[in-house]
């Protein structure tokens, strides 16, 4: 989410525009994230997976959790709102490190799969959680895949107030 918007702003060339309909080649790839979650190689770690709905409100966001947790703005550049320990230690950023910084520019390398951010964001965009499996980077350096799950939070009024976005490393 927050991470997959951050990559996808007007900027950075190399990502394909989030205006109009997804092209063919978006939609392949979105089935062929959807596939890795739900394929054969899901069931070799379906049995770590959290399976547990997405917060929906700041608050509810910004309780203590064992999960990895990263809040973001609506607006582009989508830049860092808020992040748990659990975040900062999967990703090696504190919250200070973090605070205000696009999560393209944090987590993404050479493995991270553009088409995948471009589609995830999309579907956010529309209004809809989204899914998808990363390779990010840590503040080392160290490469690690992980299943990335976002969506909107909404405040007292009902109005989307934030970007909320899971991430769970995969190991496999």
């Amino acid at each position: 989410m927050a991470y997959s918007l951050s990559m996808a702003t007007p900027e950075r060339s190399k990502f394909p525009s989030l205006t109009g309909e997804m092209s063919s080649q978006m939609k392949d790839q979105l089935e062929r994230s959807k596939t890795q979650l739900q394929g054969s190689g899901r069931s070799r770690i379906s049995e770590s997976m959290d399976e547990r709905p997405l917060p929906r409100t700041l608050a509810d966001a910004l309780l203590p959790s064992s999960r990895a947790i990263v809040i973001t703005e609506t607006t582009r550049p989508f830049r860092v709102f808020d992040v748990n320990k659990a975040w900062e230690g999967l990703c090696g950023y504190t919250f200070l490190e973090s605070k205000g910084r696009n999560l393209g520019d944090l987590l993404k390398g050479p493995e991270t799969d553009p088409l995948a951010v471009t589609a995830l964001v999309s579907q956010l965009l529309r209004g809809e959680d989204a899914t998808t499996v990363l390779t990010n980077y840590t503040k080392s350096g160290r490469t690690f895949r992980n299943r990335l799950h976002v969506g909107p939070l909404y405040n007292e009024a009902g109005e989307i107030s934030n970007f909320v976005g899971v991430l769970q490393e995969i190991k496999m």
